[in-house]
């Protein structure tokens, strides 16, 4: 698999796992304050703010593992020669 792939799988992945963690503890956050102060909070909020943050972090995510591929190569290629 080349660098572009790897560095894609591991974009998509961190960014899947950040949609979910984030997920979870908004709702957790949200369902808190709606038992403190006696109301229902809007849950659509939590796609509202999760979607962006996940897709940040996964393009974030590609290009440090890219980054991290081309200097592992780099790294690779002086000490074999």
């Amino acid at each position: 698999m080349s660098n572009v792939g790897r560095a894609s799988v591991i974009g998509l992945i961190t960014g899947i796992v950040c949609f979910c963690l984030l997920a979870v503890l908004l709702v957790l956050f949200l369902l808190t304050l709606g038992a403190l102060k006696h109301s229902h909070p809007d849950m659509s909020f939590v796609l509202k703010v999760a979607v962006p943050v996940a897709v940040l972090t996964t393009v974030a995510a590609f290009f440090i593992a890219l980054g991290r591929f081309a200097t592992i190569d780099k790294h690779t290629v002086h000490k074999s020669h």
